[in-house]
């Protein structure tokens, strides 16, 4: 498996967790509830904070970062923020108001992974096809302690209990916790691509697609 497909599944990991949900059809992604976290991001080539929270298990999900991405001095801020319900991911322009809206292409081996198998069992599951073996040890990290799991070609990435991430380090870029709030977050974050002009963004189907690594999980 190529590293740009590593990262992705790490990507993926990172977001699953959220909220028990009323509607008994809706996946349960994630073992956690709901969940906030605020991050800080370092490295050579990048840097900025971003806050990603979740609810319904991770079936909706915004993140909202600000990074400043350049090399020796020369840098360009972006400002992102990004909703995901269910297979649908909204990109947000705030300047002209829009949205695009794009199909996760990994979406549906999430959910063939867990037809056999619970969330915290696909979680350890991605964890070891992606390469990454529990070290043993533990950090605090944001007032939490996480388990560190790590592979020499991969990186190492950090997680809770209940599987929360509270810091990834891949192709030296380090992204830590500074805090985290088991709530849901600001409900219009959400929501923001319903007051917008919604377009089609582009057919990701034929990228990143997690079938292969998923079909590998206990089922």
């Amino acid at each position: 498996m190529n590293r740009s497909k590593i990262l992705s599944a790490a990507a993926v990991l990172v977001t699953l967790a959220a909220p028990a949900v009323a509607d008994p059809t809706t996946p349960k992604l994630h073992p956690v509830d709901e969940v906030c976290v605020d991050y800080t991001t370092s490295g050579q080539m990048q840097s900025g904070e971003s806050t990603r929270c979740h609810r319904d298990f991770a079936y909706e999900m915004y993140e909202i970062m600000s990074m400043t991405i350049g090399i020796g001095g020369f840098g360009q801020t972006q400002n992102t923020h990004t909703i995901t319900v269910g297979e649908t991911i909204y990109n947000i322009n705030l300047e002209n108001n829009t949205a695009t809206k794009t199909t996760n292409p990994m979406y549906q081996g999430m959910l063939n992974a867990l037809s056999g198998s619970s969330p915290e069992e696909m979680s350890a599951a991605m964890m070891a096809q992606m390469g990454l073996s529990p070290t043993g040890a533990s950090q605090t990290i944001a007032g939490l302690t996480c388990n560190v799991f790590s592979s020499q070609m991969v990186g190492s990435v950090c997680f809770t209990d209940d599987w929360v991430m509270l810091e990834q380090s891949f192709m030296g870029t380090t992204q830590r916790a500074t805090s985290v709030s088991y709530e849901s977050g600001e409900a219009a974050n959400y929501t923001l691509y319903q007051t917008m002009a919604v377009t089609d963004g582009p057919d990701l189907s034929n990228g990143i697609n997690l079938d292969d690594l998923m079909s590998q999980f206990p089922q």
